[in-house]
């Protein structure tokens, strides 16, 4: 079982609310009316078991992270909103994941809005804070009383964001002595994997302007591309011989938490993962009272990832999530017995789920049933990864 508090991590810093941006009022008008075939697609529904879900989800499609200096995608005529901004299509694949959520999660949520069902968190990055309102939108739209005006069925729901310097859950930028000893320990294995492509660096040097020297350079290159890629424009000449499959597979290097220890792994997931199975744990608590239904983490790709890996799938990841891509991870009651079961929605153009295992669950799982573990195995197996006290993980000096 869980060691420590099991109290939720949030409380441990001070949030900065956020409620929806006005910027929402135009995204729904347009998306409302262009999502009627949505609704009659099939969504996979939940069963009458379901008592609480932590649902964990990548941002929507957005611009490159980064330019370089030869760039030829530059300025607002590509990137209206700049770089790292939802583009509009992200804004429309978010509400339909909310809509998503609604249809899937319908008999365990209220129609209206209630507070006490349902708590959203996320970090202070404005992309990720965005997908978080349009998600929402979808999945409460106004009903009733809750209407505040007749020709905008939106409504505010918070979002609790944690500052940096304050963030052991999400992108983990809170102070942690040991994380930032063995991330240098791993900055020295992937130089050394890079000593061997100096003439393919030297390559990409010329024809981008930039200096490209380390893998988050390499990481940062390929994002950009891939991105203009998928909005359609035109490659530059240059990339044909090394993109994708050649500079992906050496920015993978750094993006895919490759070389990172199980140390690494567990700081770097173990605080969220203590945060998802603690709700769990109140939740079968009759006594705690707790009212909650749904935990909604808006992230990024990366976070997926290390989460994904602090679990310790039995399924590897190999390859980058998709925008909108989602982990599902639900709390049943079956006979007087809790059990868990994961599932994986694999961006927001594929509405199909699979489930997902953990290893150190295998005698939990009743495969012919349905798959799911039991809770006690679950926690169980989870228990090296959890962290309770980050600090004390982190072996930050008092």
């Amino acid at each position: 079982m869980i060691k420590g508090k099991k109290a939720s991590v949030m409380q441990n810093c001070l949030f900065q609310k956020k409620g929806a941006a006005t910027f929402i009022i135009l995204v729904i008008c347009t998306v409302t009316a262009c999502t009627g075939f949505y609704l009659h697609k099939s969504i996979p529904a939940v069963e009458n078991t379901l008592r609480f879900v932590s649902v964990i989800h990548r941002h929507g499609e957005r611009s490159p992270l980064h330019s370089y200096p030869f760039d030829p995608y530059k300025g607002e005529s590509y990137w209206p909103e700049g770089l790292r901004a939802l583009l509009q299509k992200g804004k429309v694949n978010m509400y339909k994941l909310g809509k998503f959520l609604r249809l899937r999660y319908d008999s365990l949520l209220s129609t209206t809005y209630k507070p006490a069902e349902i708590f959203v968190s996320t970090f202070c990055t404005d992309r990720v804070i965005m997908s978080g309102q349009l998600v929402l939108a979808g999945l409460y739209p106004p009903v009733g009383i809750q209407i505040w005006k007749t020709d905008l069925l939106w409504q505010p729901i918070p979002i609790h964001s944690m500052p940096d310097s304050c963030d052991d859950m999400f992108h983990v930028t809170k102070r942690c002595k040991l994380l930032s000893d063995e991330t240098k320990q791993r900055d020295l294995v992937i130089k050394k994997k890079l000593e061997d492509h100096q003439e393919f660096l030297a390559y990409l040097s010329k024809y981008t302007g930039l200096d490209v020297k380390n893998a988050s350079h390499l990481s940062g290159l390929f994002d950009n591309l891939s991105v203009v890629e998928q909005q359609g424009l035109t490659l530059p000449q240059w990339t044909r011989d090394v993109y994708p499959k050649k500079l992906e597979s050496l920015a993978n290097l750094e993006f895919m938490e490759l070389f990172k220890t199980q140390t690494m792994i567990k700081l770097e997931s173990g605080v969220l993962i203590n945060e998802i199975v603690s709700n769990m744990v109140r939740k079968t608590d009759a006594s705690k009272n707790f009212e909650r239904v749904l935990n909604l983490y808006p992230a990024s790709d990366r976070i997926l990832i290390r989460l994904w890996r602090g679990l310790n799938m039995t399924q590897e990841i190999t390859s980058k999530p998709y925008y909108g891509a989602a982990l599902f991870i639900e709390l049943h009651e079956i006979d007087k017995k809790y059990r868990v079961k994961i599932l994986h929605k694999k961006g927001t153009t594929d509405d199909e789920l699979t489930t997902l295992k953990i290893r150190g669950c295998e005698g939990g799982y009743d495969l012919e049933q349905d798959e799911m573990c039991d809770l006690d195995v679950f926690l169980s197996a989870l228990e090296p990864m959890i962290i309770t006290d980050f600090d004390k993980a982190c072996e930050n000096s008092t």
